[in-house]
């Protein structure tokens, strides 16, 4: 299959079950979007589809980033792909316009997001809270809890991905929630708690050694 399908295929090769998305169920997608398409000629039959299927990108596309969404395009691509997932089994009687059943599940996948950005912000949060408590070394008089912030935030976003979500995650909690939560986290990357502690504490000395060399240039 060409055109939009394969794009989509090599954006991203899974559902949103994690079982691979084959054939069947970009013939289900194209089918949903153009009912018509079973009893075209094979030189015609995607054309219709393939166009629906690109506006309905975009739509969605505008759709995510009206809502402040900067990973819009992704997210546009994870709903098409969880409707190509099941729209062989859904009941179509009542939807005259099949845009909107995509909208219906644009609605879900934005929810989800919105949830992990809460989260995600929290940990980020409880990270820097943690961080600032601890004095910083040889600052100077720029040692400013606004300056560190910032600099906390860049030298954050140079983690690579995994290394960033450990660390953020391993602050997420308080007390006692704590060792349930490191325990979670440590079978979740495949580790011990101690050696996740390890690594947690390395990730946490290269923060603070980029936030100390960006306070002192500015000093």
């Amino acid at each position: 299959m060409e055109g939009i399908g394969r794009t989509l295929k090599e954006r991203m090769a899974a559902s949103i079950s994690g079982a691979p998305l084959g054939p069947d169920s970009w013939d289900g997608l194209y089918d949903f979007l153009d009912p018509a398409r079973p009893g075209k000629a094979e030189r015609d039959r995607d054309v219709v589809a393939e166009a629906r299927c690109l506006e309905i990108r975009r739509k969605l596309v505008v759709f995510f980033s009206a809502r402040a969404c900067p990973d819009a395009e992704d997210l546009s691509v994870d709903t098409l792909l969880r409707v190509a997932a099941r729209c062989r089994d859904v009941d179509v009687t009542g939807f005259g316009d099949r845009t909107g059943y995509f909208y219906g599940v644009a609605r879900n996948v934005l929810h989800e997001w919105q949830r992990r950005e809460t989260a995600d912000a929290q940990h980020r949060d409880a990270f820097r809270s943690e961080s600032l408590r601890l004095p910083v070394p040889d600052a100077g008089p720029s040692d400013e809890p606004d300056l560190v912030r910032r600099h906390l935030a860049r030298c954050l976003a140079a983690l690579n991905e995994r290394a960033r979500r450990l660390i953020l995650s391993y602050y997420a909690e308080d007390r006692s929630a704590k060792i349930e939560h490191h325990r979670a986290m440590a079978e979740e990357f495949g580790r011990s708690v101690n050696s996740l502690r390890i690594e947690v504490h390395r990730i946490r000395k290269t923060v603070r050694e980029c936030v100390n060399e960006r306070l002192r240039e500015d000093s």
